[in-house]
């Protein structure tokens, strides 16, 4: 995993994001990340059944490139609605997103739909929601360890988050596999706090802007934390 800064180029906003797959020449593919407008994203890996592609919308030719552009030119989840409706983004058949910024709206991004919403509250894990009853959702664990922790009170603490975080964490029994970064990002103080392979213990902080002011660069994750010998188990 790697947490990289690029500043705004043929865009608006600079941003960072995270994320563990090489994808060539465009550098790393983004799973989660936020702009300077404190405009957010997460994506999970669900499954959808094919349908119908969009007639008439622009092809994602560069998915890299296209998850970057959208944190590059947008600030408000509206915006981010405008511009995934001028493409077919059926192309994410195995994907879902969850775009969220300052105002605490949310877009649910879908293969084939887009929803905004305003709840307090929104617990997604690897399902899409619009064709996935909530008995269906509550088959995984980490979605309804969720849902029961909320239940118990909110607050936007680090503490808090941090807690929830490790609520919601996968570790398989094989290796102890899972969840491979975990982050929370302060969208009204433009930071973000790492967590690494299921150690809840350790964080290590960002603030946006002054990465950005650094100019464009990238960082392991692991070189970030101290030893973690299941993660080690893991790369060998």
């Amino acid at each position: 995993s790697h947490i990289w800064f690029e500043n705004a180029t043929n865009g608006k906003y600079g941003a960072a994001f995270t994320g563990a797959r090489f994808d060539g020449e465009n550098g790393c593919a983004p799973q989660a990340g936020m702009n300077e407008m404190g405009l957010v994203f997460e994506r999970l890996v669900s499954y959808h059944p094919e349908q119908k592609s969009f007639a008439n919308r622009k092809t994602i030719s560069n998915p890299t490139k296209y998850l970057k552009d959208i944190l590059h030119t947008c600030k408000t989840v509206e915006e981010v609605k405008e511009f995934i409706s001028k493409y077919d983004h059926s192309y994410f058949i195995e994907d879902v997103f969850i775009y969220v910024d300052k105002s605490g709206k949310y877009l649910i991004v879908e293969p084939y739909t887009l929803t905004i919403g305003n709840e307090p509250t929104y617990v997604i894990a690897n399902f899409c929601p619009s064709i996935t009853q909530e008995q269906n959702a509550n088959k995984l664990d980490r979605y309804r360890n969720g849902v029961a922790f909320i239940k118990n009170g909110i607050d936007t603490t680090l503490n808090y988050c941090t807690a929830l975080l490790d609520t919601m964490h996968v570790c398989r029994n094989k290796i102890g596999d899972g969840t491979l970064i975990s982050s929370i990002w302060d969208l009204n103080n433009g930071k973000v706090n790492l967590y690494f392979y299921h150690n809840f213990k350790t964080t290590v902080q960002f603030n946006l802007s002054e990465e950005l002011k650094k100019g464009d660069h990238i960082i392991a994750v692991e070189t970030l934390f101290p030893h973690n010998p299941e993660f080690e188990k893991l790369r060998n």
